[in-house]
């Protein structure tokens, strides 16, 4: 090969974009490991949208959590941190690296949820938008405190749902609200009955209101 065939074979392998990498999941079968999420501000909760139910962009990063699944391949780290919202008469809007597992013990992964506060949804433990119909008058405000240092590095958080009681985490947690509170835990209880003195937290009212998770 001569030089001008060596220069031109040399900036169209430069144009290439690279190929993607694989990996083995558990069946053996080839994952691509290149795909990259991206987050926007446009997700964040604003006057015009007072029950705090996530858009659709901010539901379309779930899509790769859900392609993993299919795989049985945890997802990898995003690199956005786990944080509540407390939002003001509305859902607790977690978002993160989180894995959820069910009342019944099934593992699945998201990077949010809406989690309802009120007790009334019927589609627990995910926000309906029943606390309109219900009149859940909570501001967010918060009374806890932090025991744990933040953290800008992403980390996994595991929310379990507890038949007839709380979603308890385990994980680094940022919790905030709109007056400006906030607080890090790295596990909790969060209540979901909507009759705890010390919301976003339990503090076992479920069993004094005869609270079902399942109706």
């Amino acid at each position: 090969m001569d030089d001008t065939s060596k220069s031109t074979a040399k900036v169209v392998s430069e144009d290439l974009p690279e190929s993607p990498t694989y990996s083995k999941n558990p069946q053996g079968s080839e994952v691509s490991s290149t795909f990259v999420a991206f987050m926007d501000d446009t997700a964040k909760l604003d006057s015009s949208n007072p029950s705090g139910q996530i858009n659709t962009t901010a539901k379309a990063l779930d899509r790769w959590f859900k392609e993993r699944q299919k795989q049985e391949a945890q997802p990898r780290l995003l690199e956005i941190p786990n944080e509540a919202l407390i939002t003001s008469a509305g859902p607790l809007r977690i978002t993160g690296n989180l894995t959820i597992v069910d009342e019944e013990g099934r593992v699945s992964y998201a990077n949010h949820i809406d989690l309802c506060r009120c007790g009334k949804s019927r589609g627990k433990p995910n926000c309906d938008g029943q606390h309109l119909d219900a009149e859940f008058l909570h501001s967010g405000r918060m009374q806890e405190v932090s025991d744990a240092p933040t953290s800008d590095r992403p980390s996994k958080i595991t929310l379990s749902c507890n038949k007839d009681g709380p979603v308890t985490f385990r994980g680094r947690l940022r919790l905030h609200n709109n007056v400006g509170q906030e607080c890090t835990k790295i596990r909790g209880a969060l209540c979901r009955c909507g009759q705890s003195a010390n919301k976003p937290f339990c503090d076992g009212s479920h069993d004094k209101v005869g609270f079902r998770s399942k109706r």
